[in-house]
This record gives C-alpha cells, sequence and structure tokens, in this order.
C-alpha cells in the first residue's frame, strides 16, 4: 500500500472514530435526556438498554482508533525515514522534538483512558444490574460519561491541533478552534444519527418502540440544526484560509478534492433537510419512521464519503 493511501486510511480512521465518540457522549448527554423527559417513565427505562449498547459501540470504536493512531506513525516514518539510515534515530526525533510528536503521544493517552470511560460508563450486566437498570433515570448523566465527554473534545483538539488550520500564520489560535469547532459538529450531528440508527431504534413496528425512536429522533433534531450551522459556517472560514483564490477549486488538486467535498456535503444537507422537514412530522406512524430511517441512512453513507475526502485533503498541498 503506498503511503498516499496509507496517510488517507489512517486520518479516515481518526476522524471516523472521533465522530462516533463525540456521537455516544452527544447521545447519552443530550438526545437521551431529551427522549427521556418526552416518554413516559416505562418507555425511558428502556433507553438505559440502548445506553449500554451506545456504549458498547464507543469502546468497540475506540479500539479501531488505536490502528488508526499507529498507522499515523508508520505514515509519518515512511515520510521522514530514509532508506538505509537508523531508524530509531528519526523515530526519537519525531516523538521527543517535534510537535507532532507531542499531539500522537497524546492521543496514544486520550484513546485508552476514553476506552476505560466508556468502559465504565456501559457498567456491568448482572441480574441485579438489569433489576436497577428498570428504576434508572435516564437523565441523570454518571461520572463516567462525563469524562467520556471531556476525553472526547481532548481527542476533537488533536486532530485539529494535527490538522492545515496549524500551518497557518494569522489568526492561528482563531482557526485551530474553528478546525475544532467543524468537527465537533460533524460528530454532533452525523455520529450522533447514526447511532440512533444502528442502536437507538427500538422495533419501530410496535407502539413502544416507535414512541421511543420518535423521541430520539425529536429530540436529536434541535442539535442537528445547530451542527449544520456550526459546520457552514466553520467551514467557510477555514476553506477561505486554505485558498489563495476562488479558481483554486477547479485549478489545483487541492481545490478539486474540496470542491468534490463541497459537493457531497451538500447531497448531505439536502438529506438532512429533507429529512427534517418531511420525516418529523411523519415519525408518529411506522411508514414514516421506516421513511426517516432509509433517507437518514443515505444520510450518513454520504457524510462517511464527506470524512474520506476530507482525510485525502488533509494529506493535499494547500494552493
Amino acid at each position: 500500500m503506498t503511503a498516499p493511501v496509507l496517510a488517507a486510511l489512517q486520518q479516515w480512521i481518526l476522524f471516523t472514530g472521533v465522530a462516533v465518540v463525540v456521537g455516544c457522549v452527544a447521545w447519552r448527554l443530550v438526545v437521551a435526556r431529551r427522549a427521556a423527559g418526552a416518554v413516559p417513565d416505562a418507555r425511558a427505562a428502556q433507553l438505559v438498554v440502548v445506553e449500554r449498547r451506545v456504549a458498547s459501540v464507543g469502546i468497540v470504536t475506540t479500539l479501531v482508533l488505536v490502528l488508526g493512531w499507529a498507522l499515523k506513525m508508520v505514515v509519518q516514518v515512511m515520510d521522514f525515514h530514509f532508506p538505509g539510515d537508523a531508524l530509531w534515530p528519526d523515530v526519537s526525533f519525531l516523538l521527543f522534538e517535534t510537535f507532532w510528536g507531542t499531539v500522537w503521544m497524546a492521543q496514544g493517552v486520550l484513546i485508552p483512558l476514553a476506552a476505560a470511560a466508556l468502559w465504565l460508563a456501559r457498567g456491568r450486566r448482572t441480574a441485579a444490574d438489569a433489576s436497577a437498570a428498570a428504576e434508572a433515570d435516564p437523565r441523570e448523566i454518571s461520572a463516567a460519561w462525563w469524562a467520556v465527554a471531556a476525553l472526547a473534545l481532548a481527542l476533537v483538539a488533536t486532530l485539529s491541533l494535527a490538522g492545515h488550520a496549524m500551518g497557518v500564520e494569522t489568526w492561528r489560535p482563531v482557526l485551530v478552534t474553528a478546525d475544532g469547532v467543524h468537527t465537533l459538529a460533524a460528530g454532533t450531528w452525523i455520529g450522533t444519527l447514526g447511532l440512533i440508527l444502528w442502536v437507538g431504534r427500538p422495533d419501530p413496528s410496535s407502539r413502544a418502540g416507535l414512541e421511543l425512536y420518535a423521541a430520539q429522533i425529536r429530540s436529536f433534531s434541535p442539535m442537528a440544526v445547530v451542527s449544520v450551522a456550526a459546520l457552514l459556517s466553520m467551514g467557510i472560514v477555514l476553506a477561505w484560509t486554505h485558498l489563495t483564490a476562488v479558481s483554486d477549486l477547479w485549478t489545483e488538486t487541492y481545490g478539486r478534492i474540496l470542491s468534490a467535498k463541497i459537493a457531497v456535503a451538500g447531497a448531505v444537507f439536502a438529506a438532512g433537510f429533507v429529512n427534517w422537514r418531511k420525516g418529523i412530522p411523519a415519525l408518529g406512524t411506522e411508514a414514516g419512521a421506516r421513511a426517516i430511517q432509509r433517507r437518514a441512512a443515505w444520510e450518513v453513507s454520504l457524510a462517511v464519503g464527506v470524512l474520506l475526502l476530507t482525510a485525502v485533503l488533509v494529506h493535499s498541498p494547500k494552493p
């Protein structure tokens, strides 16, 4: 596998993995709490079961993130190391004498900590725990979930500190922050929606499952609107700083990749808008719930493509 392909792969793993972890946090801290307040207590108790599934997805995701993190070092060494030279001096230099190495080592600490916090948030499954879950209040957030939230924010920060925004001399702190908000918004939108589709939807053919699913979607919708607004505004700011002219969008390799990303992202926004306007009013029926699931599946699938183009973009030279 060539270095550019490997570089895009590891960056895509990191972007997607962090988006899922952020989605886990957003689901638990925002969606589950709001949904629990919108349904009867008997329905709200079912969210505790979904919470375990969400935490389990987060744990698996952190394991995949370890792979992306390790590949990141492999890619960097492939770019930096000259064949025939001793390997360790170059690795040592990268680790201990570069800012890149500091960020990479920080990620190597944060990812296992996030896995441990998610494991605690998931909890053990015993007969006593199952009985307690029936009486648990999903509106109460455990310390483990707050720890996951803090670690997720730290992971988002490391991605921003290793991105193109760090290469800009003017307004660097502002642009790094904008990049972080951009990544965070992607996770709270697409990461959370993917979780609702994958593990958060009980059987919509049952009245109880339909009611709980509708409550989650309605609780997610306001957060999605804010996330899309943040994505658009921060994306415009970042694109403006990375281009020298509008013509770069079709004359430069970086600009053409960015144009492709904008086009696919536009399709994601369109799918989300249609779901928001047509899907939410029809959530009370089984047919409406299934329709919103189909459209949301397209929304998430296209967003995965946006993340892949973003990964390629990060390793492409700016104009």
